[in-house]
C-alpha cells in the first residue's frame, strides 16, 4: 500500500503542476497583451476576476456533488477541462475568449483543489503526515509556475515568439496524462472514501469564531501577496526595471523555483518543528528580504542587477506560509468535513487573488511601479500582526482544554 500511496502522491503533485501552469500563465498573458495599446493594465487586471469568481462559486455549490461522485473521477474531469483549454487557446485570439478560458480554468482548479486536499486528508495518518504531504503538493504547484515561466521565456526569446500560445500544448500533454492516471485509480478503487453518510453539514458559525476570522483574514492577505508576486513580477521587471521579456519571465521563474525549494524544505522541517514555528520564521525572513529589496531598489545604479537575483529569493520564505497555516487549521477537522472547509478557504482565497491583482494593476496604471516592492511589503507586515493574534488564540485554546 505504501508504494501505491507514493504513486498517488506523485499524481497529486502532477495535477497541481497542471493547475499552476494554467493559473500562472496570467503573468505571461499580461506581459504579452500589455504591449498592445488596446489593453489597459486595469483591463488586464480584471482577467483575474474571471478566474477567481468561478473558483469561489464552484467551491461552495459543488462540494457535495464532488464527494458523491468520488474525488478521483472529479479530479479526472477537472484535468480533462484543462487539457481541452490548453489545446484550443492557440486558435482563438479574441480577448473575450480569454475571459471564458479563465472561467473554465477557475472551475477546474476549484474542483481539483477540493479533491486533492480531501484525498490528502483521507490518506494521511496524522497531523505531521498531513502537513508534510500538503507541503510537498503545494511545492509542486510552485514547480509548475517555474516550468511555465521558463518555457514561455524560451519561446518569446526565439524565432517562434509569435507562436507563443502553442506553449500551452505542453500543459495539455501533462494534463491528459494526469487525467488518465486518476481515471485508472478511480476504476481500481484502491483508495476508498466513505460516501455512505450523505452530505456533511458544516456549522457556518465557525465563520464568526474569533480564531476562524483571524485564519481567513490571514489566508486572504497571503493570497493577496502571492498574486502581487506571481502575476505582476514580470511586468515590474520589464516596465520599471527595463528588462527584456526573457529576463522578466526569468524573474518570475526563479521566484517560483525558490518558492518550490521553500515549500520542499518546509515539508522536511515540519517533521521536527511545528507548522506555526516554521510559519513565523519564514514570515519574518520574508519581511526583512522584501524590505531590503525595496531599499536597494531606490539606487538606480544597482537595482536591476541586484533585484534580478535578490527579490526572487523571497519565495523561499513566503511560499511555505499558505500550506503551513492551512495544515494547522485543517488538521482539526475530520476527513468528511475537510471538503466543505476547503471550499470556504477557496472562496476567501479567490477574493484575495482578485483584489491583489486589481490593486497591483491600478499601481502600474498610475505609473507607480517604483513603489511595487513597498506595496508587496505592507501585506506581509499585516500577516505578521494577525498571525500573532492567531497564535495567541491557539495557545489559549490549548490551555483551556
Amino acid at each position: 500500500m505504501s508504494t501505491k500511496k507514493n504513486i498517488l502522491n506523485v499524481n497529486l503533485m502532477l495535477s497541481f503542476i497542471v493547475f499552476s501552469m494554467l493559473l500562472n500563465s496570467m503573468s505571461v498573458i499580461i506581459l504579452q497583451l500589455s504591449q498592445n495599446q488596446r489593453h489597459s493594465y486595469t483591463g488586464l487586471g480584471m482577467l483575474e476576476f474571471f478566474k477567481d469568481i468561478p473558483i469561489a462559486l464552484v467551491s461552495i455549490f459543488m462540494v457535495d456533488y464532488i464527494k458523491k461522485r468520488s474525488y478521483y473521477s472529479s479530479l479526472c474531469i477537472a484535468l480533462v477541462i484543462c487539457t481541452l483549454c490548453s489545446f484550443t487557446i492557440p486558435f482563438v485570439s479574441e480577448f473575450w475568449f480569454l475571459k471564458i478560458w479563465f472561467i473554465l480554468i477557475g472551475i477546474s482548479f476549484s474542483i481539483g483543489k477540493i479533491c486533492v486536499f480531501s484525498i490528502i486528508k483521507n490518506i494521511s495518518d496524522n497531523e505531521k503526515d498531513f502537513s508534510k504531504t500538503m507541503s510537498r503538493t503545494e511545492a509542486a504547484f510552485m514547480l509548475g509556475v517555474f516550468i511555465v515561466n521558463i518555457e514561455f521565456a524560451i519561446i518569446l526569446n526565439s524565432d517562434y515568439k509569435d507562436y507563443w500560445k502553442f506553449g500551452f500544448w505542453l500543459v495539455g500533454v501533462i494534463s491528459s496524462w494526469a487525467a488518465l492516471q486518476f481515471y485508472k485509480i478511480d476504476k481500481q478503487n484502491v483508495f476508498l472514501v466513505d460516501k455512505s453518510q450523505g452530505k456533511e453539514i458544516i456549522d457556518f458559525r465557525i465563520l464568526f469564531d474569533y480564531k476562524s476570522i483571524l485564519f481567513f483574514t490571514i489566508v486572504v492577505i497571503i493570497v493577496f501577496t502571492e498574486q502581487i508576486f506571481n502575476s505582476w513580477l514580470p511586468t515590474f521587471y520589464k516596465n520599471t526595471l527595463k528588462a527584456n521579456s526573457f529576463f522578466a519571465l526569468q524573474s518570475s521563474a526563479f521566484l517560483a523555483l525558490f518558492s518550490f525549494i521553500g515549500r520542499l524544505l518546509a515539508s522536511k522541517a515540519v517533521v521536527k518543528f511545528s507548522p506555526m514555528k516554521i510559519f513565523f520564521f519564514c514570515l519574518i525572513s520574508g519581511i526583512v528580504l522584501t524590505s531590503s529589496a525595496y531599499i536597494i531598489g531606490q539606487d538606480t545604479d544597482v537595482k536591476v542587477k541586484i533585484l534580478m537575483f535578490l527579490f526572487p529569493m523571497v519565495g523561499i520564505f513566503t511560499a511555505p506560509l499558505y500550506p503551513m497555516l492551512n495544515s494547522k487549521y485543517l488538521s482539526k477537522f475530520s476527513e468528511r468535513k475537510v471538503g466543505k472547509i476547503v471550499s470556504i478557504i477557496i472562496l476567501f482565497t479567490s477574493l484575495g487573488g482578485s483584489i491583489g491583482s486589481m490593486s497591483t494593476a491600478y499601481i502600474f496604471q498610475k505609473n507607480l511601479g517604483n513603489y511595487y516592492l513597498l506595496f508587496a511589503t505592507i501585506p506581509l507586515i499585516l500577516i505578521l500582526i494577525f498571525s500573532a493574534f492567531f497564535s495567541i488564540k491557539e495557545k489559549i485554546s490549548e490551555y483551556i482544554k
